[in-house]
């Protein structure tokens, strides 16, 4: 009955938007692609090195995270790809504070984010994860590496569930997003610092690296900002949507709106065409 009433009150919410929307996109058309599982063996020294450094860094990442309670209520399925080792494909599984590696993409779950890297990046993962704390350099440096896919996972994500209508979340078509760090920080496979545009085309989001154009609006965070976005939209809403009663979930949607006004630093004055007239 609860899922009922949910999904009743989203549908008025949704279209009680509608009438009054000019400028919010509507539609989310879903980008529908096909995986190959890749290869589910080691075939040479280098790959197995490569492995090993993973499940080292996992180790090492289990033991600092279990500081971190929060974490705990993340559940993610992360395709891995090492660009520069023949496309070597791993699956990371993230839940309740474990997290599983293994080799291949385990193309029958579904996944949240694809993460394209190279052996360097892991080489790195694993020196940094081996000092046993993680400074907010080192953060940045995982912000750096996950904000493309993350950004990617997170706007091309399955929204079927909600109304057709997706006014009511107020996401402009043309946005630019930065993460900005505390000190000047280059990451090596990562040139630049971590922006995006994100676009919303006949309905199918796509994210490109940097600022592009001129947005309608942009959004600029510290490292602790970005964080708090991460787990209000991946664990609090999205995780929770389906199992949480409207009514319980809107201070959470409240919250997360207070904190997009807040890194707000710029908006267009007009937003379509027509105003120019």
């Amino acid at each position: 009955m609860s899922k009922l009433f949910n999904n009743l009150i989203l549908n008025i919410y949704s279209k009680f938007s509608s009438i009054k929307n000019t400028r919010y996109v509507r539609c989310f058309v879903l980008i529908k692609e096909e995986f190959e599982p890749g290869r589910s063996n080691l075939q040479s020294k280098e790959e197995e090195k490569i492995y090993n450094d993973l499940e080292q860094s996992k180790d090492n990442l289990v033991k600092i995270l279990h500081e971190y309670p929060v974490i705990k209520e993340l559940k993610e399925t992360i395709f891995m790809v090492v660009k520069d080792l023949n496309d070597l494909k791993f699956t990371v599984d993230i839940n309740n504070g474990d997290i599983k590696l293994s080799i291949g993409w385990h193309i029958h779950k579904k996944h949240t984010l694809i993460l394209p890297l190279y052996k360097h990046n892991i080489e790195h993962l694993k020196e940094i994860t081996s000092k046993g704390e993680l400074s907010l350099d080192d953060i940045y440096r995982f912000v750096r590496v996950l904000f493309i896919p993350f950004l990617k996972g997170l706007y091309q994500a399955d929204y079927s569930n909600l109304p057709k209508d997706k006014s009511y979340m107020q996401l402009d078509n043309f946005i630019h997003v930065e993460v900005v760090p505390e000190h000047n920080i280059e990451v090596e496979g990562f040139p630049g610092p971590a922006r995006a545009t994100v676009v919303n085309v006949d309905g199918q989001w796509l994210v490109f690296e940097g600022f592009q154009g001129n947005p309608d609006i942009k959004y600029s965070m510290n490292i602790k900002q970005a964080l708090e976005f991460a787990y209000l939209l991946k664990v609090k809403i999205l995780q929770h949507a389906k199992d949480t009663d409207i009514i319980h979930l809107m201070p959470v949607i409240n919250k997360y709106n207070d904190l997009k006004k807040a890194v707000q630093i710029y908006e267009r004055k007009w937003h379509s065409i027509e105003e120019l007239d």
